[in-house]
């Protein structure tokens, strides 16, 4: 038996894999993981997923793995380490993609260690060497426990709208390097942090449906449609029959199929008065409106815009994990600064309607502070032209010209995660 937990099979395919997957990770954010045997790995991986491991005696100890047996004993017994297991038991996803982060902390904690000196050569190296793989197992664990939440959010972005079975949360740990790098990343940890507030997103979105004589089941109802009658209805005597379908009070399967949503169009103001808090509410808006699409199965196009409209963003029903993370980083890296035109942006959002950019009809979103004057003419006829209609947030502002324009005008006075939600269900 090559490692240290109990219970578990070293030789089996599936375990290695597990080992494999999580060391290919940790190499990618750092090189000098490959010091680092494939044991280790598997053990780690297995320390967080199992709802108690539990380590084989010291005396036990395959010759050579005495190292390996310290550092899991060390991470087992940790408090940090117990709360951290919230996110991984049984979670297989969570528990490579942190495995993968400690051991990748544990080897620059290690080498850390070494550097500070005091170990080669002196009596008693044994216990010296033990607590310095006590102290790094204990740093390398309050960093993972730090990105153990937002690893969680952003896998809880991730399988969004994806159906069972697809196999999108592979495509997660295929990513798994730059997943991690996200949860390490500052910006990125805050605008997850204002998403995690907005309470069941997803469960507030309503399935749409429309009614067809084909479809999915839904329940019974009475009417005269002849495609959708129930077959114990045509056992019935002819006259009585002919009576309840004159009297449309033959009952029918009820049928539904899902109705098909045009896209989002998403226009974000990023202007200098947008800084700050208001700015981060934005993303968290766009990121919350993202996850309604994708549960819709719809298209959704975001822009930013200033002084100028930004590139036109689109995110498909179908996209990848690594275009998602890809959204994410594009959203950090964008910050408040320049002027307004809101003008310029809603026409440049119809001018993509009608031009065919967006293949169908589509109603804009605009958030904003407001802080512009609006040539309403313009708007008023390009929106008529795209046979669009506007949906304005205000962020803590007022606009008269675009509360004259706007399908709907949405004020937000606070910015919380119920607001959010407020837009959401909009």
């Amino acid at each position: 038996m090559p490692g240290v937990l109990k219970g578990i099979k070293y030789d089996d395919p599936l375990t290695r894999y597990r080992g494999e997957k999580v060391l290919s990770i940790a190499k990618r954010l750092n090189r000098e993981v490959s010091s680092l045997d494939l044991d280790l790995a598997v053990d780690t991986f297995y320390s967080f997923y199992l709802p108690f491991p539990v380590t084989v005696p010291l005396n036990k100890v395959p010759k050579g793995k005495e190292r390996n047996y310290y550092l899991i004993r060390e991470l087992l017994d940790l408090q940090d380490f117990h709360k951290v297991k919230n996110y991984t038991i049984a979670n297989t996803h969570m528990s490579t993609l942190i495995s993968a982060s400690f051991l990748e902390y544990v080897v620059n904690e290690l080498k850390n260690e070494v550097m500070q000196g005091g170990k080669e050569g002196e009596e008693g190296s044994e216990s010296i060497d033990r607590a310095s793989i006590s102290r790094a197992v204990k740093r390398a664990m309050e960093k993972v426990k730090e990105e153990s939440k937002t690893l969680k959010n952003i896998q809880k972005l991730l399988s969004i709208g994806n159906e069972p079975g697809t196999g999108s949360v592979f495509d997660m740990e295929e990513s798994g390097d730059e997943v991690i790098r996200l949860a390490r990343n500052t910006d990125i940890k805050r605008l997850l942090e204002v998403i995690s507030m907005v309470p069941q997103i997803t469960h507030k979105v309503k399935r749409r449906v429309e009614r067809s004589t084909k479809g999915e089941l839904v329940g019974y109802e009475l009417g005269s449609d002849l495609e959708r009658v129930v077959p114990t209805e045509l056992k019935l005597p002819k006259l009585y029959f002919r009576i309840k379908f004159v009297e449309s009070k033959l009952l029918l399967y009820e049928k539904v199929l899902p109705k098909t949503l045009g896209p989002f169009y998403l226009l974000i103001d990023k202007s200098g008065s947008m800084e700050g808090e208001k700015i981060m509410w934005a993303k968290a808006t766009a990121i919350a409106l993202l996850m309604k699409a994708r549960k819709e199965n719809r298209d959704f196009y975001l822009r930013f815009f200033d002084g100028l409209p930004h590139p036109l963003i689109k995110v498909p029903r179908k996209m990848k994990t690594s275009d998602m993370i890809s959204l994410i980083k594009y959203l950090a890296r964008v910050k408040g600064g320049g002027g307004t035109d809101i003008t310029r942006a809603i026409v440049t959002a119809c001018d993509d309607i009608t031009s065919g950019t967006i293949k169908s009809k589509s109603d804009v979103i605009i958030i904003t502070d407001g802080e512009d004057r609006i040539s309403e003419t313009i708007v008023e006829r390009k929106l008529k032209a795209a046979n669009a209609r506007l949906i304005s947030v205000m962020i803590l502002g007022e606009n008269r010209d675009l509360r004259r324009l706007s399908h709907r005008y949405l004020r937000v006075l606070r910015l919380s995660g119920e607001e959010i939600l407020k837009v959401v269900e909009a």
